[in-house]
């Protein structure tokens, strides 16, 4: 009986340590652990040749990847407080707390993010507050865009949901057609928006990233390499 090849090996790329991982999955994945180890995950059928391909084809994602990682170690964690400067919709904007007895609420004024919570709210409460108010954001945009988009591509999502992601943008598991999105898009120019949700209807019709992928993309959004850029330079995730 021929001897099953390791499902885990690493490649070196240009100084990076790539750790790959053979699993039951029909796309190619890149993320980084928690220990700050470069991981990707491949199809069982992917060579050694091809996993390096589509490595190197990544490597800069990898690089602002570990660089971000890093440094969060030096970075003091968000307090929540007046002053701090929060993105929304690609546009820097100052935090304002304010007290209140009343219920608590997130809203944007001019340029100013508004929190107004209970004085012995803790920054996760008011971190919690923001990401509910990014849902909402995000929700009454996709009311118009989700239909035209669903119309442009060609395919109905069953279902959109919007949930904090650590590295991704967004996700759909072709065989049900849910879609998932970052509410993190709530923080870049709305276009990003419009680009990720043409990309996960995209998968609909070719679930991997290959040439027929990015015929499509080319077609129902000519500009996704510009947002693409844009995501990936934004610091953002």
């Amino acid at each position: 009986m021929a001897k099953r090849e390791n499902p885990s090996y690493v490649l070196d790329l240009d100084g990076i340590q790539v750790r790959v991982t053979k699993k039951r999955v029909k796309n190619v994945n890149f993320r980084i652990g928690p220990n700050g180890e470069a991981l990707m995950s491949v199809p069982w059928s992917t060579s050694k040749q091809k996993a390096e391909q589509y490595a190197r084809g990544h490597i800069d994602w990898f690089r602002r990847a570990l660089a971000r990682k890093e440094a969060t170690h030096h970075t003091l964690p968000r307090r929540w407080e007046s002053g701090e400067k929060v993105r929304v919709w690609g546009e820097e904007v100052e935090l304002c707390v304010q007290e209140t007895s009343d219920h608590a609420f997130c809203s944007l004024e001019g340029n100013r993010l508004v929190l107004c919570v209970p004085a012995d709210s803790t920054p996760e409460i008011r971190s919690a507050l923001v990401e509910s108010w990014k849902r909402d954001e995000l929700r009454m945009r996709l009311e118009d865009l989700l239909p035209e988009c669903e119309k442009r591509v060609g395919v109905h999502a069953t279902s959109v949901t919007l949930r904090r992601m650590k590295t991704r943008w967004g996700s759909c598991t072709t065989s049900t057609g849910r879609i998932r999105l970052n509410t993190a898009l709530a923080e870049a120019v709305p276009e990003c928006l419009e680009m990720v949700l043409v990309h996960e209807l995209c998968h609909l019709h070719v679930p991997n990233h290959g040439p027929k992928f990015h015929a499509l993309m080319d077609l129902h959004f000519p500009s996704w390499r510009v947002y693409r850029r844009y995501l990936n330079k934004s610091g953002i995730l």
